[in-house]
C-alpha cells in the first residue's frame, strides 16, 4: 500500500510541471497587414501603436495568456506581403497553435492590383499559416474617408470586403469586420480617423484603434456584436449598362451566431421583393429577377438580422447599378419609382445629413455625389418635386 501511495504521489509530482506548463503556455497572435496595422495616426505619445498592444492588453486583462506581435509594415501592398510572410513567421518564432491575423488590401486599390489577385494573395498567405499549424482571422479593411485620393466612394472597398468574407467562408476560417464596425460608428471620419493632412487613406486616430482592438478581441472570445454582413453581390455598385432582364444576387454572411433566415429580406429600389434566401445560417444567398424590365436607377438594399440575443441587425443600401440605354435618372428620385413625390422626400429625411461611409448614408439621397447628403441635396429634390420621368 505505501509503496503505491508512494509511486501515486511521485507520478503527481512529476505532473506538476506539465500542467503548470500547460496554464502557461502563450499563444501568439501574429497581426499581418500594412500601416492600419502598425499604428499610423495613432497617438504619438504611446510607446507601442495601433491595436495590436491594445488587443494584447484586453486579452491579458480576460485571464488570456497571449502575446500580440505588431508585423504591420506601412504602405505594403499583398504581393510584398506573400513575399514578407514566411520572414516573419520565421522571426516570430511561429508554432501549431498559433494565430494569424490578416488585414490587408488596401494598398492594393490604390495601385489598381485586381481584386482577383488581392484575394488569391491573401488566401495564399493564410494558406502558408495553416501549414504551419496556425489558424487564421481574415479581417476586412476599413472604410476610406471623403477626402481619400483613391477610391473616396468606398465602391472599390466595399467589393473586396465582400470578397474577404467570401474567402474566410468558403475557407472556413474566421473573420473580422473592422469595415461593419466602423461604419456605424456616429461621426466616424471626425471622431475615428487621423485628421492629418497627408493622410489620403484614412487611418484611425487614437479612439480608432481602440475600436479595432475591441474588434478583434470579440472574435477571439467569441462575442458576437457583428449584424450579417454582404459578401459578394451582382450587378456590382456603381455598374452601368446592365441587362434589364438582369438577375439581382447578394450573398449573405454571418460568422457568429448565425443569420436568421427568417428575417432576411432583398430591397430593390427600397421596396421589399419575393428572394427567399437560400443556404444555412452561416451563409445564404438571395436572388431575384424583376418581373417586369429594370429601368433607370436600380437600388439594391438588405434587410437582415443575426440570431444573437439581442440580434444584430443590417438595414441598408449596398449596391446602385444602371440599366442599359438609360439616360441619368431623375434627380430627386430616391426610390427609384421615376417621380419626385412626398415618398422621396420622406426617405430623403432619414438621410439627411449622413456622410459617405457611414451607415445613414444612401447614393440614391446624394443627388450631387458629394458625399454629403444636405441642403443642396434637398434644393435638388425641391427643385425636381412632382416631375415624372417618362
Amino acid at each position: 500500500m505505501r509503496f503505491q501511495l508512494a509511486a501515486s504521489a511521485a507520478l503527481l509530482l512529476g505532473a506538476l510541471p506539465m500542467l503548470a506548463s500547460a496554464q502557461t503556455t502563450s499563444k501568439t497572435y501574429i497581426a499581418f497587414g500594412d500601416s492600419i496595422t502598425k499604428g499610423v495616426g495613432d497617438d504619438p505619445a504611446r510607446t507601442e501603436t495601433g491595436y495590436p498592444p491594445r488587443l494584447q492588453s484586453l486579452l491579458v486583462t480576460a485571464g488570456v495568456n497571449a502575446t500580440v506581435k505588431n508585423e504591420g509594415n506601412p504602405g505594403e501592398k499583398t504581393p510584398d506581403g506573400l513575399t514578407r510572410i514566411d520572414g516573419v513567421f520565421t522571426t516570430d518564432q511561429a508554432k501549431p497553435g498559433d494565430v494569424l491575423i490578416l488585414m490587408e488590401g488596401t494598398n492594393d486599390i490604390n495601385k489598381s492590383i485586381s481584386m482577383e489577385t488581392t484575394i488569391f494573395n491573401l488566401d495564399t498567405m493564410a494558406g502558408k499559416a495553416e501549414a504551419l499549424g496556425l489558424s487564421v482571422i481574415h479581417a476586412t479593411v476599413i472604410p476610406r474617408p471623403p477626402s481619400a485620393k483613391v477610391d473616396a466612394d468606398n465602391l472599390l472597398t466595399d467589393q473586396l470586403n465582400g470578397r474577404i468574407r467570401n474567402l474566410a467562408g468558403v475557407r472556413g476560417r474566421k473573420e473580422a469586420d473592422p469595415n461593419e464596425v466602423f461604419r456605424n460608428l456616429p461621426n466616424l471620419f471626425s471622431g475615428f480617423y487621423s485628421n492629418a493632412p497627408d493622410d489620403h487613406v484614412g487611418h484611425p486616430n487614437a479612439a480608432g484603434y481602440d475600436i479595432l482592438a475591441r474588434v478583434f478581441y470579440n472574435v477571439i472570445q467569441g462575442i458576437d456584436m457583428v449584424s450579417p454582413v454582404p459578401g459578394i453581390i451582382n450587378p456590382v455598385d456603381g455598374a452601368t449598362n446592365i441587362k434589364p432582364d438582369a438577375t439581382i444576387r447578394v450573398d449573405v454572411w454571418d460568422f457568429g451566431a448565425g443569420i436568421d433566415l427568417a428575417s432576411t429580406f432583398l430591397l430593390v429600389n427600397g421596396q421589399q421583393v419575393t428572394a427567399t434566401p437560400q443556404g444555412t445560417a452561416l451563409h445564404a444567398t438571395l436572388t431575384y429577377q424583376s418581373p417586369t424590365p429594370l429601368s433607370g436607377s436600380v437600388t439594391v438594399g438588405l434587410s437582415s438580422r443575426d440570431l444573437a440575443n439581442p440580434p444584430n441587425a443590417i438595414n441598408r443600401q449596398l449596391a446602385k447599378f444602371t440599366i442599359q440605354g438609360s439616360t441619368s435618372g431623375l434627380q430627386g428620385d430616391v426610390n427609384g419609382d421615376n417621380r419626385v413625390d412626398g415618398t422621396d422626400l420622406v426617405l430623403f429625411g432619414l438621410h439627411f445629413g449622413a456622410l459617405r461611409g457611414t451607415a445613414s448614408y444612401s447614393a440614391a439621397a446624394d443627388f450631387n455625389n458629394d458625399g454629403t447628403i444636405d441642403g443642396l441635396d434637398l434644393a435638388i429634390l425641391a427643385a425636381n418635386f412632382g416631375q415624372t420621368k417618362p
